[in-house]
């Protein structure tokens, strides 16, 4: 039984109908708000019939930019935070999730049947139960929230207001259906395409080449099987791990094509000072590649950030590797010297541990068992950040009311980006300095201290 609720919250009216008038308007001397007002005047079974038609012949044939001229917007209660996690790996839909900052007990979390009907059901409501109430007790004894919540599960629950047009929706619902994703997942993501589908029923319709994984933008996949590039790139990060030089961030690559131009200094000047849009398109022909190692309540921020690109390990290779050796429990600096410190990775170690249990005990599917395992279980992710992303993201995720480890990530971001493309890296700071001014609540002064 699950008990979340997905509503409808708002779309483009006539959706449907839109996209096809301006399918059609390809084609016809007619404009497309023309050709709206036909369809919308036909009777409604020959609308539709001719709707279908139109997009079986379009959209259905690999036209995507039919399926984006709508959009829905969803309103979503009580999910728990594995099944955000997949709608936020569309880099094309957008979100606006509460923040598990302010998580409180009372929030409580989800259980899927293959765990409440096993043998160990009541242990792992007492384990979840367990780093719950150690979360409160953190917080209670001045703990930040934000950094107590590392130790609740990815079954905790959570709201989110997620959007996105057709074509997005549509790869959202295809890369959700595969076994390895948690059975929560696709009952969401089904609800979502359902209630889409009542407003506009063709538009989702499975015509081939609208359901044709190679036509859309490819997301990283955090349920998915094993990434063997990446775990390429993180074997020899953990083997300089043995020697003492492992990295959360490391170059892998980066492209400075634009670097021997007489002009490139005066390019990323305009490009700030001016907002010169120009200049700052031409931004994004620079490129860094890094393996970044992260918890994954840090993960669930960066990968809302839409411009930065990621690969991703598999969650479940994650899971496994925490057993057999390697640091891979995340510990924010304000617990690590903390008296809570002990009781913290006892608790991240029971939930590892019951995750096992469940997987190679009572044969649940690992696709099940995920949801148990904490947010500080640490995963590495391979980020594309351009010259633009230096600019914009880092001076985001670098500004000091930015979340710690993402900071600390942007900050090790821009201290590369500054060695190896100084001319960029001189804008590779908090936000306030490329804008000028704080956009915070809050001024914290940093930059009126840089200036002088």
């Amino acid at each position: 039984m699950t008990d979340f609720k997905v509503t409808l919250l708002g779309m483009t009216e006539n959706s449907q109908t839109i996209s096809v008038a301006g399918a059609l308007a390809c084609f016809e001397e007619k404009s497309s708000v023309q050709l709206a007002e036909e369809l919308l005047n036909l009777p409604e079974e020959q609308r539709l019939k001719r709707e279908r038609g139109t997009l079986k012949n379009s959209f259905g044939r690999g036209h995507g930019s039919v399926g984006d001229q709508n959009y829905f917007i969803f309103s979503i209660e009580d999910l728990p935070r594995a099944a955000t996690f997949q709608l936020c790996l569309p880099e094309y839909l957008a979100h606006l999730q509460q923040s598990l900052r302010r998580a409180k007990a009372s929030r409580g979390f989800y259980l899927p049947g293959a765990i409440r009907h096993s043998k160990l059901a009541e242990e792992a409501k007492k384990v979840l139960l367990s780093s719950f109430e150690l979360y409160e007790k953190m917080v209670q004894f001045g703990i930040p929230g934000e950094d107590a919540r590392f130790l609740l599960p990815l079954y905790t629950k959570t709201n989110i207001q997620t959007g996105g047009d057709a074509r997005e929706l549509c790869h959202l619902w295809q890369m959700s259906q595969r076994e390895e994703i948690p059975s929560i997942v696709k009952e969401v993501v089904n609800e979502m395409i359902s209630q889409a589908k009542e407003k506009a029923p063709s538009l989702f319709e499975d015509f081939g080449f609208n359901y044709e994984a190679l036509a859309w933008y490819p997301s990283a996949q955090l349920y998915g099987p094993r990434n063997k590039m990446l775990d390429e790139l993180a074997f020899v990060n953990e083997m300089n791990e043995m020697y003492g030089t492992a990295k959360n961030v490391s170059l892998v690559e980066h492209s400075d094509c634009l670097s021997f131009l007489p002009t490139i200094k005066k390019t990323i000047e305009n490009a700030v000072k001016e907002r010169n849009e120009t200049d700052l398109a031409n931004l994004k022909h620079i490129h860094f590649e890094f393996l970044v190692f992260m918890s994954l309540a840090c993960l669930h921020q960066a990968i809302r950030q839409r411009t930065w690109n990621h690969t991703l390990e598999s969650i479940y290779d994650a899971a496994e590797r925490a057993l057999v050796g390697g640091n891979r429990m995340a510990a924010p600096p304000s617990i690590k010297k903390s008296n809570f410190y002990p009781a913290y990775k006892k608790q991240h170690k029971k939930m590892i541990n019951l995750y096992v249990k469940l997987v190679e005990e009572e044969g649940i599917p690992e696709s099940e068992a995920i949801g148990v395992i904490p947010h500080s279980l640490s995963i590495y992710t391979l980020i594309h950040v351009n010259g633009w992303n230096a600019i914009h993201s880092i001076g985001k995720r670098t500004c000091l009311t930015a979340q710690w480890e993402i900071r600390k990530i942007a900050r090790e971001m821009a201290k590369i980006i500054k060695e190896k493309l100084p001319v960029l890296g001189k804008w590779a700071e908090p936000q306030c300095i490329t804008y000028g001014k704080c956009p915070e609540l809050e001024d914290c002064g940093y930059y009126k201290r840089k200036k002088k």
